[in-house]
């Protein structure tokens, strides 16, 4: 029997059909390959099993990287914009909506002094 011993270049896609080892997609995406493998296992990352390890397409993993990257840009979005875009339309008594109750106790008040 006649093993092929020879060293590996870099390590990357070793098939034609350009699949990914755990490590390989790990170093991809930049992350730990328990955090690989836990995408995997929850079916965020598309992958799939041979002779028990896990292996990924590499266009399911810059897929997956993409979609990191612009649900990141969504939250910075977010972070950024008015923490409350309705204040000035929802006050309630003059509250400024900042504290409903109060602006509940003004409106009550209002109509005792104005029967």
């Amino acid at each position: 029997m006649n093993r092929d011993t020879t060293p590996r270049d870099d390590g990357m896609e070793h098939d034609a059909t350009g699949l990914l080892t755990v490590a390989e997609t790990a170093k991809l995406l930049q992350r730990s390959t328990e955090q690989i493998r836990r995408y995997l296992r929850e079916g965020a990352l598309p992958g799939r099993r041979l002779g028990g390890q896990w292996f990924v397409h590499r266009a399911d993993a810059e897929a997956f990287l993409q979609l990191r990257h612009e649900s990141a840009d969504v939250s910075k979005r977010l972070e950024s914009s008015d923490p409350d875009p309705l204040a000035g339309a929802i006050a309630i008594g003059g509250s400024g909506g900042a504290d409903i109750a109060i602006g509940r106790i003004a409106y009550l008040q209002s109509l005792v002094r104005n029967p």
